[in-house]
Order: C-alpha cells, then sequence, then structure tokens
C-alpha cells in the first residue's frame, strides 16, 4: 500500500511533538514501529514515473522512442523474485520500443544470479533488452552475472557501444563498466561513434556525468544511489541546491542524466518517501 504524503506528514508532526513533550516512551516507540511497518510495505511497492527528454541530436525517425529504464534490482533475501517479477510484467505491460538496465541485479550472493537473470529474460520489446553493470555485480561474481544475462539474450554492454539503427535512423549506445571498482574506461565505451551523432550511456554510477559531458554525451542513464533509499527531508522545501546526483533528470551542460530510484534495497528492506520506480523515458526532438 502506498503511504500518502499527507499521512507521512501527519505521522512526522506527532512524532516531533511527541519527542518535545513528556509523553511515555513507549508510545514514542509505538510511532516509531508505525513509521516501520509503513517503511516495510513502501520497499514492496512499485512506481511507474513517466519522464520525456528532449534531445537536440536525436534524429525526428525517432520522436517518441520509449524506453523502460529498470536498476537496481538487488535480488536477495530482501528483494524477492515475486517483486522483480512484478515489476517485469508490469515493464511489459508498458510496451517499450527498448529496455535498458543499469546494474546492481544481486546483492552479494551467488545463487540469486540464475533466478534474476531468468526473471530479466522475460522483458519483452521491438529493440531488446541492454544493460551495464554496477558495483554489487562485481562485488558478488561480474562473468556469471554478465554470462547468465547473455544467456537470457540480454545485451550487456562492458566499455562497448554499437550503432544502434531503427526506423531508418540511428544513435549511438554504450555501457560502461562500474565506477566504483575502477573499470570504468568511457573512451572505449565511445569508440567509434561519430562527432555529431546523438550518444546514450548506460552508467551504473551517476557520477559519471561531469566526464560524459566533457565528451559530448547527449544522455546518460543510471540509478546506484536508490534515492536515498530513505527520505526524510521534504525536497520541495529545500533552500540550497542540490549538489549530488540522487534522482530524477539533471542537465551538465548539453549533457542530461536520468537517475532512477531503482527497484531493490540494500542495508535494510525498508523504503520512506522514496518508492521502488519503473522510469518510462519517452525520447523527444529538439
Amino acid at each position: 500500500m502506498k503511504f500518502a504524503a499527507t499521512e507521512k506528514a501527519k505521522l512526522s508532526e506527532r512524532i516531533s511533538s511527541m519527542v518535545g513533550s513528556e509523553t511515555p516512551l513507549r508510545d514514542l516507540a509505538g510511532n516509531l514501529s508505525q513509521v516501520a511497518r509503513y517503511a516495510l510495505n513502501e520497499a514492496n511497492t512499485l512506481i511507474v514515473e513517466n519522464i520525456k527528454i528532449r534531445l537536440k541530436r536525436l534524429p525526428k525517425n525517432l520522436e517518441g522512442f520509449r524506453l523502460v529504464h529498470l536498476s537496481d534490482i538487488h535480488h536477495s533475501p530482501f528483494t524477492d523474485i515475486e517483486h522483480i517479477t512484478r515489476a517485469v510484467a508490469i515493464s511489459n505491460q508498458l510496451k517499450p520500443d527498448m529496455f535498458v538496465l543499469t546494474g546492481d541485479y544481486v546483492s552479494h550472493e551467488a545463487e540469486y544470479i540464475a533466478p534474476m537473470a531468468e526473471v530479466l529474460g522475460q522483458l519483452e520489446s521491438e529493440f531488446g533488452t541492454h544493460a551495464c553493470l554496477g558495483n554489487h555485480d562485481h562485488w558478488t561474481n561480474a562473468e556469471m552475472v554478465t554470462d547468465l544475462m547473455r544467456q537470457e539474450n540480454i545485451n550487456v554492454l562492458i566499455n562497448e557501444g554499437f550503432r544502434f539503427a531503427a526506423k531508418d535512423a540511428s544513435f549511438w549506445l554504450a555501457g560502461v563498466d562500474d565506477y566504483m571498482v575502477g573499470k570504468t574506461d568511457l573512451r572505449s565505451a565511445l569508440r567509434g561513434s561519430f562527432p555529431d551523432e546523438m550518444k546514450m550511456l548506460l552508467a551504473h554510477n551517476p557520477i559519471i556525468a561531469g566526464r560524459a559531458a566533457r565528451v559530448e554525451v547527449d544522455l546518460v542513464l543510471s540509478g546506484h544511489t536508490h534515492g536515498g533509499q530513505i527520505k526524510i527531508r521534504n525536497e520541495e522545501k529545500r533552500i540550497l541546491p542540490r549538489r549530488k546526483l540522487k534522482n530524477g533528470l539533471y542537465r551538465r551542460k548539453d549533457t542530461q542524466i536520468y537517475v532512477t530510484r531503482g527497484i531493490g534495497t540494500v542495508v535494510l528492506p525498508v523504503r520512506y518517501g522514496c518508492p521502488p520506480e519503473i522510469s518510462l523515458i519517452e525520447l523527444i526532438c529538439g
């Protein structure tokens, strides 16, 4: 069940008033337990975010091209296969032209790789599924993740790219290996691309945004952050500008980057004010 913003605000007010009063601690503990229940429930929700991104170099024939972006699946004891299966079912119902996946398919245990790959292999679109790796994939078994996903016809891009062609038009689609484990090679991923063609990059960690802007990548799709996973601060009332690429659409010069909140969880099986996300991205000329 989705936890409405108004309910969260009221609950926050009650907790704040209790902290500043002489209310017995057991009452405060009861309210915190309620927050914990909401956080556990939110981790099992799935929200479809609809995003339109304008790109100057998008070929006109690809106006309205639709992607579903999934990230941070984190199949583990915290994120079960039923949750991932629901995400795949909802994603298929959106009928995108292409699926893109941006890493962290499992958390730590190798036995979760095969079931994850089998379910993600059920994604169906005209132009297939393309992916890059994340830090948790390396911390588990990156070679196994890559091999099993490729067996499911998922195109795992490891510091490489290709000229994607459709509808008598094309752009460069690339993926880099993970930044945290020191394997990112952006130059190799763009080798073979034309200077003036549109470039889309799959990169698990959004920290690559600055480097992508310097080499004129048009669009970066990333995850890694989980949107914070637990969000207490009201972003709408923030006075200072956001410095970190946490979630949503950002711009660095002529490069745009979309950071999804992802599907799964790590450390704790909870989310608060930050529900799991299926990103439906529509590309627009201009």
